[in-house]
């Protein structure tokens, strides 16, 4: 079984990480899909991303999550029917979940140079960090807002105005970030992974 990371954060939250190494046939042996999860995946274009689609499933299986207890709202987010929040990831032949009584956000992306070429896009104060941004940071970076975005499931956030995260700390692989809006402002456990193929990063609110 592909499963390459499995935690247990706190006895609230767990993150499972899984690479897709199997053929469609194997990924979609032994999952049990609801119709709403057949349309999902009928509607997906391209292989990777039934692949994709797929290897949620098993890690949800893995995590023995009910498919009858997974729904759906209408911009197709996944949330559970118990009250428990979920998260979910895909990138490549990677696909991550999260699940805890708070909050949480969940991203990863394959190694690339695109969050650094639009860094003006969605960084501010992070830019006049002493440490020098690159490919790897950059992504983190993004991982750690669209977690947080994620998490809020709040319309409109402005990654520049909104998210702050602090500078990164390879060594421990965590730092501190918040969402800041007027008088609203969360704060977050935040952590991240560089690996050789990916970065990841996941939130949990406080």
């Amino acid at each position: 079984m592909p499963v390459i990371e499995d935690f247990n954060l706190s006895n609230k939250t767990r993150y499972v990480l899984w690479e897709i190494t199997e053929n469609y046939e194997k990924l979609s042996s032994g999952i049990e899909l609801d119709l709403n999860s057949e349309k999902l995946l009928y509607q997906k274009k391209s292989e990777i991303h039934k692949k994709q689609f797929l290897a949620v499933k098993n890690i949800l299986k893995y995590l023995s999550i009910d498919e009858r207890s997974l729904n759906y709202d209408d911009s197709g987010r996944l949330f559970l029917k118990s009250g428990s929040k979920i998260s979910i990831t895909h990138s490549g032949y990677y696909a991550g979940v999260i699940i805890s009584d708070n909050e949480v956000g969940i991203d990863l992306e394959m190694i690339n140079d695109k969050a650094l070429k639009v860094k003006n896009k969605f960084l501010e104060t992070e830019l006049n960090y002493p440490i020098k941004l690159n490919t790897e940071t950059a992504l983190v970076y993004w991982n750690i807002k669209e977690s947080i975005f994620k998490a809020l499931e709040i319309q409109g956030i402005d990654f520049k105005k909104n998210i702050l995260a602090l500078p990164l700390d390879i060594n421990t692989a965590n730092c501190k970030s918040w969402y800041i809006n007027n008088d609203d402002i969360y704060s977050f456990e935040t952590y991240f992974r560089i690996s050789k193929n990916y970065t990841l990063a996941y939130v949990i609110k406080n």
